[in-house]
């Protein structure tokens, strides 16, 4: 999965969103436009200055939220081999090392290797039958105040529209999806918002 020629071709002005084209060429799930730039802007209003993604593929959206200042620093988790180090040539590539730490692990593993900092945001974009499970194991590093972020949480509108999956599989995930946001709902500590926008997302606020 080699690009590095792709990328010094391409034109210097708004390279990152440049990486779109790559992501649909090579069927690489990355985050819709509109909802990126939502979590950017709400990440300026909270005065984030430190971010924990879970799930990178090819460093997309780390690199834009490393974008919004120069302070700003992003750990992000990578189980995939093959996505991890496209990621890392992208981020070398465009000069964002400084900013962001690569971890390749599972995540359900990596906590020792994040939990050395306290974190302004958590970012969710992985396995979405994890969803639940990777806010239970890292919100404790998310400050009080912080935010929590979980990507695609209507799962191309199929959360709430059930009845026209046929595929066994995703309505089992879709499921899966409606369980999380109901449990979202109810967590004592947290305030959540869920939006309508993209795939969805969900942004809770830590109050304890």
């Amino acid at each position: 999965m080699e690009n590095r020629d792709y990328i010094t071709q391409l034109n210097p002005t708004n390279q990152l969103d440049k990486l779109r084209i790559y992501a649909e060429e090579h069927q690489v799930p990355i985050m819709d436009k509109v909802a990126l730039e939502l979590v950017k802007q709400t990440m300026r209003i909270h005065h984030a200055e430190s971010v924990l993604e879970i799930g990178t593929a090819i460093a997309y959206s780390s690199m834009h939220f490393a974008s919004i200042h120069d302070h700003m620093h992003v750990t992000t988790i990578e189980r995939n081999e093959e996505m991890y180090h496209q990621a890392v040539k992208n981020v070398t590539n465009f000069g964002y090392d400084d900013q962001l730490r690569l971890i390749f692990k599972d995540a359900a593993e990596a906590f020792e290797q994040v939990n050395d900092r306290e974190y302004d945001i958590l970012f969710i974009d992985a396995a979405k039958a994890q969803s639940k499970k990777f806010f239970e194991f890292y919100s404790p590093l998310v400050r009080k105040g912080g935010l929590i972020i979980t990507d695609n949480i209507l799962y191309h509108d199929f959360v709430g529209n059930i009845e026209i999956v046929r595929n066994r599989n995703i309505k089992q995930m879709v499921r899966k999806i409606e369980k999380y946001n109901d449990w979202l709902k109810e967590q004592p500590g947290y305030t959540t918002n869920f939006i309508d926008l993209g795939d969805g997302m969900s942004i809770s606020i830590k109050e304890i």
